[in-house]
């Protein structure tokens, strides 16, 4: 299983490190993709993987110059991993229209909901966790039923085409209702 995240690496902490490790350890022979937009040094990252053994486990992608190199590297990834409690959001969507499910949290706020909210949106609620345990459990879960993955996967499109999320025609028109009246 390859699992990814083409998060912001500022979002990335120690508590989500942590949650990676223990997925990556419970999985030998699976794999992290790891690419942001920004730079970040990630020697206490790459310090704490060697210490696990699992520095071949992780690869840091390089940033894709152009968009459409951006969006297949997603074709490389089974399982999405977002971050917490600093959800991705355009990572997420990208996943999503690229047929990659998104392991979520719920937060208890607005920036550590959003993930929450677009799987709810798309009626992936089994893709959202508690809170660590959870999401480290249902990570493992998904990635050890291939069956289930390989469904999630076939109709996680589909199933955001027909979400509010990705009606632009509907979000258009709504919008120049509400200019309209105003």
């Amino acid at each position: 299983i390859t699992f990814g995240s083409f998060n912001n690496y500022n979002k990335i902490n120690e508590n989500v490190i942590e949650a990676w490790v223990n997925i990556l350890k419970k999985l030998p022979g699976s794999k992290l993709l790891l690419k942001s937009s920004s730079k970040k040094e990630n020697d206490k990252f790459q310090d704490l993987l060697r210490e696990q053994n699992l520095e071949k486990s992780v690869v840091f992608l390089p940033t894709a110059k152009f968009f459409k190199d951006h969006i297949n590297l997603y074709k490389n990834i089974d399982i999405a991993l977002d971050t917490f409690p600093w959800n991705g959001v355009t990572t997420s969507f990208e996943a999503i229209w690229m047929g990659v499910p998104v392991i979520t949290m719920k937060g208890n706020n607005f920036n550590s909901r959003c993930g929450e909210s677009i799987n709810k949106n798309i009626q992936m609620d089994q893709l959202i966790a508690e809170n660590k345990d959870d999401y480290i459990m249902k990570t493992l879960d998904l990635a050890k039923d291939i069956k289930k993955l390989s469904y999630i996967r076939d109709q996680i499109f589909y199933k955001a085409l027909q979400s509010p999320l990705f009606d632009s025609k509907k979000f258009s028109y709504e919008f120049y209702n509400l200019i309209k009246n105003i």
